[in-house]
């Protein structure tokens, strides 16, 4: 149960995880195809829109990603102010080298990280932006940029001393350029000021924060989901119910596929995976296609897209998904100005 220990004087006293990845389980390997949650939120008619623009930066604050993988090699964010390898703070941000983002982990550049990745980061930028290749799973938004920033351990973990680490992680990537920031991870508990602080600095400087509803299966939203600053996903399967591992409440933005959703693993393996982990980055890679269409757009106007033009699944309002499920096809048409 332990997953980390502090000193206390003389004494080892254990220090119990404050939260982790919103995923259920270990993914299991599967051929490839064109996932099924991208054809439910219809990203195909997006696609002849847009397949999203690498001026749109989505940050993965999560556990680190494999970029090993061609598939999402492709689509890496690259700080454009910062030489590689020379030692010094080119671009003044207070992160010497971070060339590809900031590992804050091990408090190093991301490339050059020292501890072993948990999958569930790959797993998600796969979900968001995986290239489509033979073989592999496909993301919602395939041309845009992923930023690297991690922030959860080895073992898909964090604890209460790491609140100012992840408040640290939401800074950087607001400050580097991230248009969309997804928080796959849930709390136990509230967590303190600094981690709202960090998400109110977000909403204030236009970066839109996507976060999960959470896996306990009953009506309540978790932190930092249930922020006002979150937008807040629950997840459906492939009938359009909700998982029966969802949270759900008032807190809920919209649903998204969260069940037995496809994905890459490291390596490049093709796998799948259910929780609202993976719910999420389709609503983020729904935002990034719907800002690729149109730059132009706040994050306001692009959140109030989203919301708009997502698919309801009951007649009246409903808790359980929010303004209903995400449709890729209808937010992009919606905000490059075309009628479908």
């Amino acid at each position: 149960m332990l997953v980390a220990f502090l000193l206390s004087g003389s004494s080892i006293q254990p220090l119990a995880p404050a939260g982790g990845a919103g995923a259920t389980g270990l993914p299991q390997l599967i051929g490839a195809a064109l996932p099924w949650g991208l054809e439910r939120i219809h990203a195909p008619q997006a696609w002849q829109v847009t397949t999203g623009s690498p001026e749109v930066i989505v940050a993965v604050i999560d556990s680190g990603i494999d970029w090993t993988i061609p598939e999402l090699a492709a689509v890496r964010w690259t700080n454009p102010r910062e030489i590689p390898g020379n030692g010094i703070d080119d671009d003044g941000n207070g992160y010497v080298d971070d060339v590809y983002g900031w590992d804050f982990r091990d408090n190093v550049p991301a490339h050059l990280r020292r501890t072993q990745l948990h999958w569930h980061g790959t797993f998600v930028a796969g979900i968001i932006a995986g290239r489509l290749s033979e073989g592999t799973a496909a993301g919602v938004a395939p041309n845009v940029r992923i930023m690297d920033v991690r922030f959860l351990d080895s073992r898909g973990l964090f604890t209460t001393k790491d609140w100012d680490r992840l408040a640290a992680a939401i800074r950087y990537a607001v400050d580097n350029g991230a248009r969309i920031i997804n928080l796959s991870l849930y709390a136990k508990g509230t967590p303190p000021a600094v981690v709202e602080g960090a998400l109110a600095y977000a909403a204030s400087r236009g970066a839109i924060v996507v976060g999960i509803a959470g896996n306990e299966a009953r009506a309540e939203v978790l932190y930092p989901g249930r922020y006002s600053t979150v937008l807040a996903a629950s997840a459906t399967d492939a009938a359009d119910a909700l998982a029966s591992f969802s949270s759900w409440g008032p807190e809920v933005a919209v649903a998204a596929p969260g069940h037995e959703v496809v994905s890459l693993l490291p390596g490049g393996r093709v796998a799948t995976n259910s929780g609202t982990s993976f719910a999420a980055p389709h609503v983020s890679g729904t935002l990034a296609l719907i800002l690729s269409a149109n730059p132009a757009l706040s994050a306001e106007e692009a959140a109030r897209i989203l919301l708009a033009t997502s698919s309801p699944l009951t007649p009246t309002p409903d808790p359980r998904f929010g303004a209903g499920l995400v449709n890729a096809g209808r937010g992009v048409a919606a905000a490059a100005g075309i009628a479908r």
